[in-house]
């Protein structure tokens, strides 16, 4: 049975969190020992021999139980050729695991080029129902990253985040995708699939495969987002729900937040003053290219590629 797999029965216990781990995981680094050695220990042998609470030894044991599910749904991550890593593994994104620390997900479930998640990236994030100009906006926007080498990281709804998806991928760019959901339920919808190259796109999951949408969990995926991030450019917001909350994360994680400002804001944009006037976001402004009045991305690009 692939390590990995252990590992994921421990992130899946109750009680068991990434501080928990963390401890776990610096211990039988320091003893030399796998984490299959451990699994061959009863709970007294962890106690005494690893020198962990009996709480703890206790968890660890509970972990047991969820080996033969997560051997039957490895199975079909390996097949799906969906790859996992672990938060102390080289691959996890350094930039999640320094923002969040104990609160950052240990395990992340990802499928295509999983080196993305490695790049100084920005967030381009909007509502589902943007407008027509601001689906432009999230468009343009990926554009001008992708021109500047910049990985486009956002959620995988419809609107404004397949729009910024489709910006970066058109424009020989490279993508990241968090899903609200594992990765069992994951559909690529056909705008998408006609445009989609997983030499330069990652779809990540943060959650368990079979676990299905949930609002909280999409709350959560925009956290992590924000936390991944440079940098987050929210194009339009609503005064209340998942983006506007996306922008209070960004400020939460110190993740510099850039968004648009409209002469007049549209009914999907209510948000945006209050982001701009209330949490510091820096104001985004459009400037004439050609014949398109783009999203002037300048300062966003500064701070993604120089801090």
């Amino acid at each position: 049975m692939s390590q990995h797999k252990y590992w994921i029965a421990l992130a899946s216990t109750k009680g068991i969190g990434t501080a928990s781990l963390t401890q776990v995981h610096h211990r039988l680094s320091e003893l030399q020992l796998t984490v299959t050695d451990m699994f061959d220990l009863d709970g007294k042998e962890i106690q005494h021999e690893l020198g962990f609470t009996e709480k703890l030894s206790d968890l660890l044991i509970q972990a047991r139980k969820l080996l033969p599910k997560i051997d039957e749904d490895y199975t079909r991550l390996i097949e799906a050729g969906i790859d996992t890593i672990l938060l102390f593994d080289d691959l996890y994104p350094h930039r999640l695991a320094d923002t969040m620390k104990n609160t950052a997900p240990p395990v992340l479930y990802t499928y295509g080029e999983k080196s993305i998640l490695q790049k100084k990236s920005a967030a381009v994030l909007g509502y589902r129902d943007v407008s027509d100009r601001g689906e432009m906006i999230s468009f343009l926007a990926s554009r001008e990253l992708s021109r500047h080498g910049i990985p486009v990281a956002s959620g995988f709804s419809r609107g404004a985040g397949h729009l910024a998806h489709r910006g970066a991928l058109e424009h020989g760019g490279s993508s990241i995708a968090v899903l609200p959901h594992g990765m069992f339920h994951l559909n690529v919808p056909e705008a998408l699939a006609e445009v989609m190259d997983l030499t330069r796109f990652c779809f990540v999951s943060p959650f368990y495969p079979v676990e299905e949408y949930s609002v909280y969990n999409s709350y959560s995926r925009n956290s992590i987002i924000c936390a991944m991030a440079m940098a987050v450019y929210i194009v339009e917001a609503p005064e209340e729900g998942g983006i506007f909350e996306a922008g209070k994360s960004a400020v939460h994680h110190k993740t510099p937040l850039f968004v648009t400002e409209y002469a007049e804001y549209p009914e999907s944009a209510r948000g945006n003053p209050l982001l701009i006037k209330d949490y510091g976001a820096i104001p985004v402004r459009g400037r004439k290219e050609q014949d398109l009045l783009v999203p002037n991305l300048d300062a966003l690009i500064g701070k993604v590629k120089w801090g």
